[in-house]
């Protein structure tokens, strides 16, 4: 999913409200008291407030939050009242795990700030502090050895060793990323976290032994004589399903900053093979979800839709071999697009019919440069 817009139009606002959505539900997936929490006490409000580090002034007397996920619907009307939340009686059953991670648009700092982790501090968990410590996580599994190609036109590389990130230059020269360019600093995590993200679905979550003994404690109840073998054996089968990861749900503010238009592309393409491969492993959505202004973006993503438009059309043609990517072929329901107007109201720009994403709201600098030009040429060669 794709949303464009203007400058303080709400994209990046709607993501982190969406994205709060399915941290919600995902704990009310694999928690079975999650749903008695998160309607009481305001926590649905203040979670997403201090998380995504959202204004208290942003939710009004007259705001409302719809939601209607996967298994579970969420409500929230007004500023001073708690989450309606129910589950879906048809879909409950199909509840599962899933990996959610967000990148903010402040992403460039674990390269720009030396020292990072030391540099800042917060007392509550906020969106900044868990991109820092995924980002601790991930790049771990990257070492000298096992380097990872970063989206760019050239020859780029990144790993890290003990704690030092470092860019592999197109002449096989490593700087640490402190020194490397700004577009390098901000594609380095998404693609780092982006294949990390991706490549946990079908693994086992890692949980402490605090946080195991906890979730035998919810699924005893307490009190594990009172339940019979059976319900005991199934309630032991629902906890070892919920510690595998069926899906992964990725967030990602602006990716094309500070990247030139090509890397730009590469980047898309790199994002859309890492969700196929997830949706390869196991059959629950697997999501990516961008905030952008570029049409270089969407561009790309209106030659990944004529692909799978073109496959459909002519599955058995071999000519499109030559030019389909498969690796990033996936079916035209897979994407969708909505553009911000002035007014805050949501425009799906997918046309079905063609298909294709519509840019005519995303580019009015081409309007203003052809307006601009004739009226020129009108002064300069009316006679």
């Amino acid at each position: 999913m794709v949303v464009i817009g203007r400058q303080s139009s709400g994209k990046s606002t709607f993501m982190k409200v969406l994205c709060h959505c399915r941290w919600v539900e995902k704990n009310i997936m694999t928690h079975d008291n999650a749903i008695q929490k998160y309607t009481h006490n305001r926590l649905f409000w203040s979670e997403l407030k201090q998380f995504h580090r959202i204004d208290e002034m942003y939710l009004q007397e007259d705001t409302v939050i719809e939601y209607n996920g996967d298994v579970i619907n969420i409500k929230l009307s007004g500023r001073k009242q708690n989450a309606e939340i129910n589950r879906k009686d048809g879909a409950w059953a199909t509840r599962y795990n899933t990996k959610i991670s967000y990148l903010p648009s402040e992403r460039n700092l674990i390269s720009a700030v030396r020292n990072i982790n030391s540099t800042y501090k917060t007392d509550d968990r906020d969106v900044l502090f868990n991109f820092i410590l995924e980002w601790n996580e991930f790049r771990r599994d990257f070492t000298k050895g096992k380097a990872l190609s970063l989206s760019l036109t050239d020859k780029f590389k990144y790993y890290d060793d003990d704690g030092q990130d470092y860019i592999v230059l197109p002449n096989d020269k490593p700087i640490t990323s402190f020194y490397a360019s700004s577009g390098v600093q901000s594609i380095m995590p998404i693609d780092v976290i982006s294949e990390k993200i991706m490549s946990v679905v079908g693994s086992v979550a890692k949980y402490s032994v605090d946080d195991l003994m906890k979730r035998m404690t919810e699924l005893l109840d307490g009190n594990q004589h009172s339940a019979p073998p059976e319900e005991l054996a199934e309630r032991l089968e629902t906890l070892r399903k919920n510690m595998k990861y069926e899906s992964a749900q990725l967030f990602i503010e602006e990716p094309e900053q500070n990247l030139y238009p090509d890397a730009q592309r590469l980047l898309i393409l790199n994002l859309v093979r890492r969700v196929k491969k997830a949706q390869e492993i196991e059959s629950k959505p697997s999501m990516l979800v961008v905030t952008t202004p570029s049409p270089y973006v969407l561009s790309t993503m209106n030659v990944l839709i004529a692909d799978a438009a073109a496959k459909a059309q002519k599955p058995n043609d071999a000519r499109l071999d030559n030019v389909i990517d498969e690796s990033t072929l996936m079916p035209v329901e897979a994407y969708a697009a909505y553009f911000i107007n002035d007014e805050g109201l949501f425009g799906d720009i997918k046309d079905m019919e063609i298909p294709m994403l519509s840019g005519i709201d995303l580019d009015s600098v081409s309007d203003w440069v052809d307006d601009h030009i004739a009226r020129l040429n009108g002064i300069l060669y009316a006679d």
